[in-house]
């Protein structure tokens, strides 16, 4: 048991290596492995090993992809970059803003004619729908899960837009409840990654474990952690994709560790889980 565990923290260090917010080394997976009962640590250090990272260069690459897939098809219908006005998912400042700014160096977008807006600024959304009367809005984010998120901006955006405009969402890596959101929405979402229900294997979808294994050691998660809800991550989704910036709030507690990594540490923590009550401007 010792070998295998071995063997999975050297695998899982060298998966998550280029993870920002806290390093994944050999002996990081060791320690965070110990804080458990002996019975579950190997079985712990494989679950970790099966985490997904999307690198930055992964992801930027998939970016310039999607957005070359929408712009051409655009094209091809009659609307240009200057019809096109593209949105962050959230305020400045979160991996939305900080995905749009890549795309828009990377792909040039400012000097093709594109604007560029955040999501709380329906004014301006207001004034260049009316200006253009015609286009495409394109959200851009790196990472959705429920979809939830992206459903309460794109509303609020939608509230804005006058004109004929198709609506489409960027993102790297999407969870199939977000991607069934966003058929909901009539939004068209581009993506490189969708993360399926049945690759989580903390949910009973997935045969990555028995049902036997899987009932002790959400049963062991559920007493260091606290009921389903939140220890599988928000809204109990369960995913083990990780974004290289950050790790989605629908990852398991289990690899993010508490608040403040008190009691318990994690593997790959959130920022929010690491400077939690501190002063994060200097960050």
């Amino acid at each position: 048991m010792l070998a295998q565990r071995l063997w999975w923290a050297a695998r899982t260090a060298y998966k998550l290596r280029g993870y920002e917010p806290r390093r994944v080394t050999f002996a990081s997976v060791l320690k965070w492995s110990k804080q458990f009962p002996s019975t579950y640590r190997t079985q712990l250090v494989r679950l970790a090993a099966n985490l997904k990272l999307i690198s930055k260069e992964e992801t930027i690459a998939a970016l310039l992809e999607l957005n070359s897939r929408v712009t051409k098809a655009l094209k091809e219908d009659g609307v240009n970059e200057n019809n096109i006005v593209y949105v962050t998912t959230d305020t400045a400042g979160s991996s939305s803003g900080v995905m749009l700014d890549l795309l828009r160096l990377r792909a040039n977008l400012k000097k093709k004619g594109a604007t560029f807006f955040h999501a709380g600024e329906g004014e301006n959304i207001h004034k260049k729908t009316l200006e253009l009367e015609v286009g495409a809005i394109i959200y851009v984010d790196d990472f959705a899960g429920t979809g939830k998120q992206f459903a309460r901006t794109r509303n609020n955006v939608a509230d804005y837009i006058v004109g004929g405009f198709a609506e489409f969402f960027l993102v790297p890596c999407i969870c199939e409840e977000a991607l069934i959101r966003c058929k909901e929405l009539g939004v068209q979402a581009e993506s490189k990654v969708t993360h399926f229900r049945q690759e989580r294997p903390l949910l009973e979808e997935s045969e990555f474990l028995s049902l036997d294994e899987r009932q002790r050691l959400l049963t062991m998660i559920r007493e260091h952690f606290g009921k389903d809800k939140i220890s599988l991550g928000f809204d109990k989704l369960a995913t083990n994709i990780l974004m290289y910036r950050d790790a989605p709030n629908t990852t398991p507690l289990i690899f993010r560790g508490n608040l403040g990594q008190k009691p318990l540490h994690g593997i790959v923590p959130r920022f929010d889980d690491l400077y939690r009550g501190e002063d994060q401007s200097a960050k």
